[in-house]
Order: C-alpha cells, then sequence, then structure tokens
C-alpha cells in the first residue's frame, strides 16, 4: 500500500503543479459566467476540470472522480478524487489574487491524501492519513493559544456574514476561498473558520489537512454527517456547513458563540431539508 500510495501523492502534486499553470495563465484574463446557482465559473475552472478527469482516467481509469464542474456524482469507487479545479473564483475572476486548487483522494469515502496549492502565494499545504501535514513541505502543528483575544482572526465566509451572529473576540475576516480558509486554520494563521454552506469539492482536502495538523474540524450542526461519503449521491447540491478551530477548547467556545440570524429562513430550511439540526 505504502508503495500505491507514494504514487498516488506523486499524481496529486503532479496535478497541483499543471493546474498551477493553466490557472496562472487564465489570471486576469479569463471570463466568468454565472452558474444555476449564482456562483461563478470561468474557461479556468472548466480546463483544470478536465486536466482532472483526463490525469485521473489515463493514470487510474479504475478511479471515480467528484468535481464542482461535471461530475458531482459519487459512485462509491473504492477511490475517488475529489477536487475543487479553481476554489476562489469570485477572487479569480475579479482580480483578486487569492485562489487555488483543492485536490484530495478519498479511500472507501473518507480522505487518505490532500494537496491544496495557492499559485499567487507560492504556498502549497499536503497532508496523509496518519501521516502528518506539511505546508511547503515543512511539517504543521498547530500551537493553539490558551486564550482568544482581540487580535486573533477568525475567518466567516460569505454566507456566514449574512446569516449568522458571532460573539467573539478575535476579529473577523473574509477572504473568498475556502480551501484557503481551511489551511489558514491549519497554519496558526487564524484561530478558527467557520464555512456556512460548503460543497464537499470545497472541504475534502482542508479536512483531512486540519485533521492532520491537530485541529478539531467538524460539523457546525448536528444531525447528518460529512464522511464517509454516500454512494450513489449527487452533491452537486449538498452542503456541509463545518467549524474549524486550533483546538477542542476554542471550538467549543467558538461553537457556543454562533447562532443564525433572525430572518435567515431560507438558509434554516435549506440546511434542515438535508438533515442537519439546527439550534436558534
Amino acid at each position: 500500500m505504502q508503495a500505491e500510495l507514494a504514487a498516488f501523492q506523486r499524481l496529486a502534486e503532479e496535478l497541483a503543479d499543471e493546474a498551477a499553470i493553466r490557472l496562472r495563465n487564465w489570471f486576469g484574463k479569463a471570463t466568468a459566467s454565472t452558474k444555476y446557482d449564482g456562483s461563478y465559473v470561468t474557461q479556468a475552472d472548466l480546463e483544470v476540470d478536465g486536466l482532472v478527469h483526463q490525469a485521473v482516467a489515463n493514470d487510474y481509469p479504475r478511479h471515480g472522480v467528484l468535481t464542482e464542474e461535471t461530475s458531482p456524482f459519487y459512485r462509491g469507487d473504492e477511490f475517488t478524487w475529489v477536487v475543487d479545479p479553481l476554489d476562489g473564483t469570485n477572487n479569480f475572476a475579479n482580480g483578486l489574487p487569492l485562489w487555488g486548487c483543492s485536490i484530495a483522494l478519498l479511500h472507501e469515502g473518507r480522505p487518505l491524501l490532500a494537496v491544496l496549492d495557492f499559485p499567487p502565494l507560492g504556498q502549497r499545504v499536503s497532508a496523509v492519513r496518519g501521516q502528518g501535514a506539511a505546508w511547503n513541505g515543512r511539517s504543521l502543528c498547530i500551537e493553539p493559544p490558551t486564550e482568544l483575544h482581540g487580535n486573533h482572526f477568525f475567518i466567516v465566509d460569505s454566507r456566514g456574514v449574512r446569516a449568522l451572529e458571532f460573539s467573539l473576540r478575535p476579529k473577523t475576516r473574509l477572504l473568498g476561498s475556502t480551501a484557503f480558509d481551511l489551511a489558514a486554520v491549519s497554519r496558526g494563521m487564524a484561530v478558527g473558520c467557520c464555512e456556512l454552506l460548503p460543497k464537499i469539492w470545497d472541504i475534502a482536502g482542508g479536512w483531512l489537512v486540519l485533521s492532520e495538523a491537530g485541529a478539531k474540524v467538524a460539523p457546525l450542526f448536528s444531525g447528518a454527517s460529512v464522511f464517509p461519503l454516500q454512494a450513489g449521491t449527487d452533491y452537486a447540491d449538498r452542503v456541509f456547513p463545518l467549524l474549524a478551530a486550533a483546538s477542542p477548547p476554542i471550538w467549543d467556545s467558538v461553537r457556543a458563540s454562533i447562532r443564525l440570524k433572525a430572518g435567515s429562513d431560507r438558509v434554516a430550511h435549506q440546511l434542515q431539508d438535508q438533515g442537519w439540526v439546527l439550534d436558534r
């Protein structure tokens, strides 16, 4: 298995390298169109999506591929590559240099390895289940603060800003890339992050990175689960409200401070329809 795992890692790194080249080539040139859910997609998203499908088909034809743009259906293969070809598409389309590519390989529905690459920053974070995480090749191990203060950062996604109430000492930040939000917690740049409506390709890689770096990452609400993925499921519209923190005590403290805002009925119904149990 170790030789096989090493080969999987090489492919993930090669995919990240090639994706970085193509995304850089498109940055500042790509045009965005609007998808059915109101989010952006660009030529860069689609080109890297095609790259992933072709590479996996060539090297591992029995592996599944689950991507944001063209293949959201999970068949339940023993191995499945879960990829967001361009995480932070809105940033990318508007010329903001904070975006990247998120690559995860699942074994029997659970993350086995991950590579998150952020070309504008020259930063790459990786992880292998049971073997730890690394940032640009250097081992990652979170050293959480003993208490929170006003100079710490807590990252929130745009939907969370609109629909959630927070009572936190740290300053909140909105960065526009779920993969980078999760990576930032693993590096200690932020004490935590909350992603209200991410999709599986947004979080699969970051979930493993955080777990291997020693953080606590778990669903924001109860009632449903993230992993293992369920065979025969279309993940196009499935959402996974997530809270990550540098330590379990920080996670508990932050979680106790979060509530849905009054008037967030649309979000509440979306979450409840997918099995999440909300506390208001």
